[in-house]
């Protein structure tokens, strides 16, 4: 026992004051094997919780340093512009200054977004986001989407958006405007993705129980290392890659919460060098 064998016990002999002592032995030894396992399963929790602290305090550092780099970035884009036109304003002629004033209104937008969505994963995370769940017409939803990103993912990108045949009239259970968001992020996700002359292709199927909306393109295709971390904040993968698509790598995020949020799931499918596939399930109507 001396040695940490606390599994030791004596072999009783009698029931003489010897034999008393050898029993007295014996369940020492269990109580005190019992004590340090309990103290080794509580040292083993202390430590898990330490290591859950320490990961929170380095996702939390992680977080703050991601979230501070988006925002500088527009606010540092806006005041070089608005210095520039305050600095030369009467010789700088209208159409430039109009010009620099739609940059510092871009700008503003996309904070603005990056804002907005920030707040809504908080929300989401807590649960406190209010949706409102009720019959919802997925046909709809990307006509509206495919209407409002067509145009400019062919001018910008040349990449043509083709929405596959559905059947008849597909309905949800979900709230309208936060899946209508969640399409329009997964179409842009895939348009940031997709080279010139790239395809991404929509559609939606029913089952049983639920109704699947994918959407597919042709574009770089993700790492396999890569599949479990697209859907956390601010990854936005190969930095080479992350500067030439752009995006603060919350779309993906916001679109995993707000799916599951709204009683469904979110899959992913991909190749590299040929592509990449989303669904989202929902509950049906």
């Amino acid at each position: 026992m001396q040695s940490g064998e606390l599994a030791t016990r004596l072999v009783v002999e009698g029931e003489d004051e010897v034999g008393q002592l050898q029993q007295a032995f014996n369940a020492m030894a269990v109580d005190l094997e019992r004590a340090v396992g309990e103290l080794t399963t509580a040292n083993a929790a202390l430590q898990q919780e330490r290591d859950t602290v320490q990961r929170l305090l380095d996702e939390r550092r992680a977080l703050i340093a991601a979230v501070s780099h988006e925002i500088r970035t527009p606010i540092a884009t806006a005041r070089g512009y608005l210095d520039a036109a305050l600095g030369h304003w009467e010789a700088t002629p209208p159409p430039t200054l109009r010009a620099d004033i739609a940059v510092v209104e871009r700008e503003l937008i996309r904070l603005q977004r990056l804002i907005d969505d920030l707040f809504t994963l908080a929300r989401v995370e807590v649960q406190q986001l209010p949706l409102t769940i009720a019959p919802t017409d997925v046909g709809a939803l990307l006509n509206r989407s495919v209407d409002a990103l067509a145009a400019g993912a062919w001018s910008r990108g040349r990449v043509e958006l083709i929405a596959e045949p559905t059947e008849s009239t597909l309905t949800v259970l979900a709230d309208e405007g936060r899946l209508e968001q969640v399409i329009r992020n997964l179409l842009l996700n895939a348009i940031r993705h997709t080279p010139p002359g790239g395809i991404v292709a929509f559609e939606a199927s029913a089952a049983e129980t639920t109704v699947t909306i994918s959407v597919a393109d042709t574009g770089v295709g993700i790492e396999p290392e890569e599949l479990a971390l697209i859907f956390e904040r601010f990854y936005r993968g190969d930095d080479s890659r992350a500067r030439e698509t752009g995006g603060a790598g919350l779309g993906l995020a916001l679109v995993r919460e707000l799916v599951v949020a709204m009683g469904g799931s979110v899959d992913v499918t991909s190749e590299v060098g040929r592509g990449s596939r989303f669904g989202i399930t929902l509950p049906v109507a």
